[in-house]
């Protein structure tokens, strides 16, 4: 048997100055793209701007915009209208709803468009009223502009998604945009009031980014953000001193906001609500981010009800707001916007936090843990008042199928006017469904498949597809 050898002392101290020269060379390779991350000298932004330049171009064909989960061969386009909205119950879809669509949604409703941006359903599944999607009209109704890095060649048709929705009392709707991720930033992509033959009365274009609220006056209640500079510093009274801590280094933070605006497009208000969240007695959190880039990642904001209580005073006309970084929700005063409460519990990565009655509160919860596994997605209702947690979905009638269902991002809650029922969106897996809130039973089943063939040569070789669910939303939500 040959044996090598070992190799001797002196070849050892031969070989010390090359392997100390290559850890030093990876040592300062390392700081220096930290450093040039972190200070960005010039040709930094033209690097940034031909990686999204050649991101854009490889996007330019629309079949790739109209980005599909999958496709579904073994169903036949006359076939989808029926396997698109299918009730389980009699007690299901009673009340008009609006489904959310975009680019390649709801094609044969909306001939001679995009598709549909959305579609209102009179109950039991009958098409009311559609809106088509007219994206380039959309952008020419600009009535503010605020600055983006964009692409060269960015196209607000193809490189925009449709993300979020609330209803006006006339029929309009509020919608709320977001852009593929690389194309631009900030991603938040503006906000449009749309009116019902999908023409826009206005467009934003100023990073509202998630789930808005509309009110009875028509005044609206949108998530948006600033970007910041880093690193973000947390000052605050401390006994006999004045105290701080610094977030980690994070070059251009988003600082997350609710703006107020008017029926006419009109910015009322800003609430800066990472600067409340801040000086409240739960800044600590803040400490620590999953992400100190988007240290709080505002997704909801919602109005509570005329019958809302709770602890720290809370009162109707508060508001709530869900920070999935945070893992958290909390309640703002209504005429200061302090935070008056805030509810941490075993949700994580939660959307859509609605007030229910009382001081009750339902939330998407995304991430739970169950005791044996990760997920499935639930929803909760968290009561204030006693800090008690209540799983009302998946419940005790949740088909076995059902209870399998993840949504590791996005997802919505819509409550049915009688407060009996809710829409769960899941968005991964390309569903939505109305449930029971006292047994968890699911009354109507909505699967987010389209036919893509009135589409023509944009939508490329593909016909019956699945889409990520967008979301779904009873028309008189309270």
């Amino acid at each position: 048997m040959t044996r090598t050898p070992f190799p001797k002392p002196g070849r050892l101290r031969h070989r010390a100055p090359v392997v100390l020269f290559a850890a030093a060379l990876v040592v300062v390779v390392f700081a220096g793209g930290m450093l040039f991350e972190q200070s960005k000298p010039f040709p930094y932004e033209l690097l940034r701007s031909a990686k999204k330049t050649a991101a854009t171009f490889w996007n330019r064909d629309w079949s790739n915009t109209l980005r599909y989960r999958r496709s579904v061969p073994d169903l036949r386009p006359d076939e989808v209208e029926a396997a698109r909205i299918v009730s389980r119950d009699p007690g299901g879809m009673v009340d008009p709803f609006v489904y959310l669509g975009g680019a390649g949604r709801f094609a044969e409703l909306c001939p001679g468009h995009l598709g549909c941006i959305a579609v209102e359903y009179a109950g039991q599944g009958r098409v009311a009223r559609v809106y088509p999607y007219r994206p380039s009209e959309i952008e020419s109704a600009t009535i503010v502009e605020l600055p983006y890095e964009l692409a060269l060649g960015f196209d607000f048709g193809r490189n925009s998604i449709v993300r979020s929705m609330d209803t006006y009392p006339n029929g309009d709707l509020l919608v709320v945009f977001q852009y593929q991720h690389g194309f631009a930033f900030p991603y938040g992509g503006g906000v449009a009031r749309i009116r019902p033959d999908g023409t826009p009365a206005w467009y934003r274009r100023d990073y509202s980014h998630h789930e808005p609220h509309v009110n009875d006056d028509e005044t609206s209640w949108v998530p948006s953000l600033r970007v910041g500079q880093g690193p973000l510093r947390v000052r605050y009274d401390a006994p006999r001193q004045t105290s701080s801590f610094n977030l980690p280094p994070c070059a251009k933070p988003y600082l997350d906001t609710i703006n107020k605006i008017g029926s006419d497009g009109e910015l009322l208000e800003e609430i800066p609500i990472f600067e409340k969240l801040a000086a409240s007695r739960y800044r600590f959190l803040l400490r620590t981010p999953n992400n100190p880039c988007d240290p709080i990642h505002l997704n909801s904001v919602h109005e509570l009800g005329p019958d809302a209580t709770g602890p720290s005073g809370i009162r109707p006309g508060d508001l709530v707001a869900s920070l999935r970084n945070l893992h958290a929700f909390v309640v703002l005063d209504r005429d200061n916007f302090d935070v008056k409460a805030l509810a941490r519990g075993t949700f994580n990565g939660q959307h859509s936090v609605k007030h229910l009655t009382g001081s009750r509160f339902l939330v998407f919860d995304n991430l739970g843990v169950e005791a044996d596994r990760d997920g499935p997605s639930r929803v909760l209702m968290i009561d204030l008042a006693d800090g008690s947690e209540t799983t009302v979905f998946p419940g005790p009638l949740t088909s076995e199928a059902a209870q399998l269902l993840v949504s590791q991002t996005r997802g919505q809650v819509s409550i049915s006017p009688d407060r009996r029922r809710l829409i769960a969106t899941f968005h991964h897996v390309s569903k939505a469904l109305e449930i029971e809130i006292a047994t968890g039973k699911v009354l109507t089943e909505i699967t987010n498949v389209h036919d893509l063939t009135p589409l023509g040569d944009i939508a490329g070789d593909a016909q019956v597809v699945l889409f990520p669910m967008s979301g779904l939303r009873y028309v008189l939500d309270p």
